[in-house]
């Protein structure tokens, strides 16, 4: 990726364009200049950063090593803003920019339908030991119960998270043990 700071604004390309005009003139096959720095194009750095917990500030010119970068921004999960009343006024109520009980209910509900996937493929063994009083094999039986048993234990498990960022960073499968972020 490469930039250019134009009156102020950096533009991002994702390659040089095939054609350029500036003050010099019009180029053309400019993506095929030798030196993109005579025309003011540099690269763009961007730094190793962890999507979920952290962010990228605006875009900016480091001329210290002549690169367009970012900087890395910690998220503040214990942010709050002000609760308004009907008329916009504030109430004085600090409100968490992050609900962790609506997050964990999320990942709870997903947690619930992934099970009622896996449990609805044999779901037609209970329909018939239901209407007509057909056994359902053991090893249906076994299945169900552990698919059972793992969503119960997942629930557990996320209901047991205390902070915004092991939410969000909260993965499960029903076929591996799952792997928590340290």
């Amino acid at each position: 990726m490469v930039a250019i700071e134009k009156n102020g604004t950096i533009q991002t390309f994702n390659r040089l364009p095939n054609k350029w005009e500036d003050e010099k003139g019009v180029h053309m096959n400019f993506r095929l200049c030798t030196n993109k720095e005579d025309y003011g194009f540099y690269d763009v750095v961007t730094p190793d950063y962890d999507r979920i917990s952290q962010k990228l500030s605006p875009i900016f010119w480091d001329a210290d090593n002549k690169v367009f970068t970012y900087t890395v921004i910690d998220i503040d999960f214990d942010a709050t803003y002000d609760e308004l009343d009907e008329n916009g006024e504030p109430t004085g109520n600090k409100i968490p920019v992050y609900n962790k009980e609506a997050l964990k209910k999320t990942i709870i509900l997903q947690i619930k339908q992934q099970a009622y996937i896996l449990l609805n493929v044999t779901d037609w063994y209970a329909a018939r030991k239901s209407e007509l009083g057909t056994d359902i094999p053991q090893t249906i039986l076994d299945e169900r119960k552990v698919i059972r048993d793992k969503a119960e234990a997942l629930e557990t498990e996320v209901n047991a998270l205390d902070n915004v960022e092991a939410i969000l960073k909260y993965t499960y499968s029903f076929t591996e043990q799952a792997e928590q972020p340290e």
